[in-house]
């Protein structure tokens, strides 16, 4: 799979330049769909869009600091000021830089799910395919519906008249996004060969799944689907390997990881590598910190805990053989998770994005089960097969469900930190929770984080309800 991303970010569909056009009225040219070359160039197209800028390339690790999990010091890509609570709106880039890539996937996978059953080519590649189109067109519409709540539903190709919709219910998408998931879960294969590694397997649709459900309150259907990926295999790797896992050493490891986002390191082609190492500020030669963690998730570590070491990086501790100069961090502290320590890397980086792995698995499956029946032994077992994993002890016996509901959430914050995780939590935590984490963040002088109950939502991107009143109304607060 990686070969295939320095072509596409080059000349993906240079003959079909139609699968690019926004907003939701892309028509693909027919001569393109035609042989099954094009079948898997066209769902490779699909896989493509997840490692934009505004997607997992930049967004997703940079999510953690709109979160609790570390500060954003630039103003010029937004973050700071969607972390503050104030300072954006409507108009502003990223409402509207997500919801655009988020189509142009859903795009693409439509017009994979329009155009492969026609060709003519191997049934079981073809098959595989339409199944993958479903899985990628899930995901989309998943984080989708986490930022914006209700949007438009679109499953077909549209002619410019019909691209005019409305938004459609949450609820209405989260069953769309669930039956996309078991078709594909049905058909997609439990793992691939060397040649296709990278492509969604039986067990990212069931986790992603097993994510749906948990995220929408659906927790006998969670615990089902995270024992379904359980049944296939899947383990924690070792202690002695935590932190390969997101490393080029260790990548698509069939053991822990279930789904990566694929980048493509010094391949000559600008925008196909993974730029964490110049975001992070570990090394002088990776230039300023474009998000750092903040004291308040240092503190949250117990003693012992390797997740810190793996995680972060502190003054008196050296990476890539430097010793690490906290000036250039904001907040004293910079991210080495998932950075190569290598000085010459930038923004050709060959790490990918962990994006689903069997740890996330049993998260799930504690916290599901925890809300449905309480801290039972499954919900112990679960957590302390990930303590364990990173030198810590048991959870003490005896706790009450809020105690566990409190462990759990702890330990989802440590365990998938800068994975894209801990911003989605905290919206879906509700209120409560995202109120105290913006204001428990003290530690970064000169930044205060204000809350207000329309930071659940994202609002529906200005310019989209210029061209289609149909969005309308807005959501509430903005």
């Amino acid at each position: 799979m990686k070969k295939y991303i320095a072509i596409l970010m080059a000349v993906l569909f240079s003959s079909c330049a139609d699968l690019d056009r926004y907003p939701l009225n892309a028509i693909g040219e027919p001569q393109f769909w035609s042989s099954s070359d094009d079948a898997v160039l066209g769902i490779n197209g699909v896989y493509n869009v997840l490692a934009h800028n505004h997607m997992y390339r930049d967004f997703m690790r940079h999510s953690d600091a709109i979160g609790d999990n570390a500060y954003s010091q630039y103003s010029f890509n937004y973050y700071l000021e969607i972390s503050e609570g104030r300072g954006y709106d409507a108009s502003s880039v990223w409402p509207l830089n997500f919801w655009k890539k988020s189509y142009e996937g859903i795009v693409r996978a439509n017009e994979v799910l329009e155009n492969v059953p026609d060709i003519t080519m191997d049934e079981a590649t073809k098959s595989r395919i339409l199944a993958e189109a479903h899985f990628l067109r899930a995901l989309f519409y998943f984080h989708l519906t986490n930022l914006y709540g209700d949007v438009p539903l679109v499953l077909t190709k549209q002619t410019i008249g019909e691209s005019l919709v409305a938004r459609d219910p949450k609820a209405t998408i989260v069953t769309q996004i669930l039956n996309d998931l078991t078709l594909a879960a049905s058909i997609l294969p439990d793992s691939y060969g060397p040649s296709n590694l990278g492509r969604a397997t039986k067990g990212a649709a069931l986790t992603l799944k097993s994510r749906v459900h948990l995220y929408n309150k659906q927790y006998a259907e969670a615990i089902s689907t995270a024992n379904e990926v359980i049944a296939l295999g899947y383990d924690l790797l070792p202690q002695s390997s935590y932190k390969d896992m997101f490393l080029p050493t260790l990548e698509n490891n069939a053991v822990e990881s279930i789904f990566e986002v694929q980048f493509l390191g010094k391949s000559g082609t600008s925008g196909v590598g993974s730029s964490f190492n110049s975001n992070s500020g570990a090394t002088p030669s990776f230039g300023g910190a474009s998000y750092s963690p903040i004291q308040e998730l240092i503190d949250a570590y117990e003693p012992g805990d390797i997740r810190r070491n793996v995680t972060v990086l502190e003054p008196g501790q050296t990476f890539a053989g430097l010793a690490f100069d906290p000036v250039r961090s904001p907040t004293g502290y910079a991210l080495i998770k998932g950075v190569i320590p290598d000085v010459t890397i930038t923004d050709d980086g060959d790490a990918n994005f962990v994006v689903m792995r069997y740890a996330e698995v049993l998260l799930n499956l504690a916290e599901a089960e925890n809300e449905l029946n309480g801290p039972t032994t499954i919900v112990y077992n679960a957590i302390n097969e990930i303590r364990n994993r990173v030198n810590l002890l048991d959870l003490p016996g005896g706790m009450s469900q809020e105690e566990m509901r409190i462990a759990i959430k702890k330990e989802r914050r440590l365990e998938l930190a800068f994975e894209g995780h801990r911003y989605f939590d905290l919206l879906r935590y509700g209120s409560a929770d995202l109120k105290a984490s913006m204001e428990s963040v003290t530690s970064v002088q000169g930044h205060e984080r204000i809350y207000n109950d329309r930071l659940l939502q994202w609002p529906v991107p200005q310019n989209e309800i210029n061209i289609d009143q149909n969005l309308l109304p807005q959501n509430s607060g903005w």
